[in-house]
């Protein structure tokens, strides 16, 4: 296994202490901000160029959080998705297609991409095509990277040197593959998950960047606002 960020290692500290050693009772559902109230999130859109990694078990709703950060964004959105068709507002590309696609000043989402990758097989012509992309995005290409995987075990290098982090709902079987830093994470955090259903753990991700380290909500794509949601995530069943 890789080396992991020591930003994320550094921030994964911050997030055993805030919820492990401060035994931090649950959040309220009224408490906690939309993605797009976040001050992390705000920064992200004024970047040129960016790398955000999303990381979470199968149907935890990695695939939705990547597409209403790419609304937020609001730059013309294209995405490689093997296993599903992006909606009409989403331009679908190839793989191949990558090293002319998309322009600068787009969003390019990647959907567990990054296991295509996992094999570190440099014959591959996939895995030269990303290999390519990923240092270029922030100054040359000037894309917004949103790369989605089921384990940071299997996320390239340059990937894990993330601009933000997106936690979701992990896949119990990978926990061991993970990199020490993000297994550090999840343990801070699972007792937050444990609490919620299914469907709520998909509108929810933890949110680590620099300057921010906290629970987010998630609107589904063209909904403006759940202001209204009274939903208690520390009364759940």
């Amino acid at each position: 296994m890789g080396k992991t960020n020591p930003a994320i290692a550094f921030i994964a500290n911050l997030f055993l202490e805030k919820y492990v050693q401060e035994q931090q009772s649950p959040p309220q559902a009224s408490d906690i901000p939309e993605l797009a109230q976040v001050p992390a999130i705000q920064k992200l859109k004024n970047k040129h160029g960016a790398v955000v990694l999303i990381i979470g078990r199968r149907e935890s709703g990695k695939t939705i959080l990547a597409q209403r950060l790419a609304e937020i964004i609001g730059r013309p959105v294209y995405a490689v998705s093997p296993e599903q068709t992006p909606p009409s507002w989403i331009t679908e590309l190839r793989l191949e297609q990558l090293s002319e696609s998309p322009p600068p000043f787009s969003t390019l989402i990647l959907d567990d991409i990054p296991a295509y990758m996992s094999s570190r097989d440099y014959n591959d012509s996939f895995v030269n095509v990303v290999e390519k992309l990923i240092p270029m995005v922030r100054h040359k290409r000037k894309l917004i990277l949103i790369f989605n995987t089921q384990t940071s075990g299997q996320a390239d290098r340059w990937i894990m040197d993330a601009d933000l982090l997106l936690i979701k709902s992990p896949n119990l079987l990978f926990m061991e593959t993970e990199r020490p830093a993000v297994a550090r994470i999840y343990k801070s955090v699972m007792p937050i998950f444990q609490q919620m259903t299914d469907q709520q753990q998909k509108r929810h991700a933890f949110l680590l960047a620099q300057d921010y380290r906290e629970l987010v909500r998630i609107n589904l794509p063209g909904v403006e606002s759940e202001s209204s949601e009274k939903t208690s995530v520390s009364k759940m069943p």
